[in-house]
């Protein structure tokens, strides 16, 4: 797809809206389809929860835990679009760096102002961001990692709605530390629960400055998290 689809796509869509629009989905297609032959092959399969709430969202900033390299695959394949803030190393791979551009994703190293402002436009044309507030995979044997501010630093900016999503992986694979070809004993399964939005308001208060504002919100990211994987340590122990 990067070497065929991708660069086609670039060639013809010469509107930058409608490209972001036909890339994301073709992204989202691509990775169901990979989700399908996944399960269909017996490598894993996703289930959902309220996974609804995700596709009805509009303007919201996404956020879930990263226990594996897979997450994001098992996310967007749920959806027919989305933005996503992502490392800045795909910006340089030769194979994804025309796709995250085409789709219009914004790079996590960016100048801080130009990646609110990217997010700003994102947000108020109706899209959602995908974000992991980790920044990174969860290490292996830990529930989460710790936590960046980005996540907070643009619900203040943008005052929109956090759609928390907990991803559950029955195996400790694909995590930071495991080698890629260690192979689980059994069918790797995801279960992706998605909650109800979180408002602003509701998260902090808001008369702080924004520096508390900001260790306010990132606090209660983490509390969220690590309340709800508090049983994933202990399967992955057993």
């Amino acid at each position: 797809m990067a070497v065929t689809i991708f660069p086609v796509m670039i060639l013809v869509l010469r509107d930058q809206r409608k490209r972001r629009h036909a890339a994301q989905f073709v992204i989202c297609r691509g990775f169901r389809l990979f989700t399908w032959l996944l399960d269909a092959t017996g490598v894993a399969v996703a289930q959902t929860e309220n996974i609804a709430i995700l596709r009805q969202a509009k303007s919201a900033i996404i956020i879930a835990n990263h226990p594996t390299l897979l997450d994001v695959v098992m996310i967007l394949a749920q959806l027919d679009r989305c933005q996503c803030v992502v490392k800045y190393e795909l910006f340089h791979n030769p194979f994804l760096a025309g796709v995250v551009r085409a789709a219009g994703f914004i790079r996590n190293d960016d100048n801080p102002e130009n990646l609110l402002n990217q997010a700003r436009d994102h947000l108020s044309s109706g899209a959602c961001i995908l974000i992991f507030p980790e920044g990174t995979r969860t290490p292996s044997q830990k529930k989460l990692g710790r936590l960046q501010r980005g996540v907070a630093n643009i619900a203040i900016e943008t005052e929109v709605d956090l759609i928390p999503v907990v991803v559950h992986c029955n195996h400790d694979t694909l995590k930071k530390g495991v080698p890629w070809y260690r192979i689980p004993p059994s069918k790797i399964r995801y279960q992706i629960v998605v909650d109800q939005p979180l408002s602003l308001g509701d998260i902090c208060e808001p008369d702080l400055s924004r520096a508390k504002r900001a260790r306010a919100i990132t606090r209660r990211i983490k509390d969220y998290f690590v309340d709800r994987l508090t049983h994933d340590f202990a399967r992955i122990r057993t």
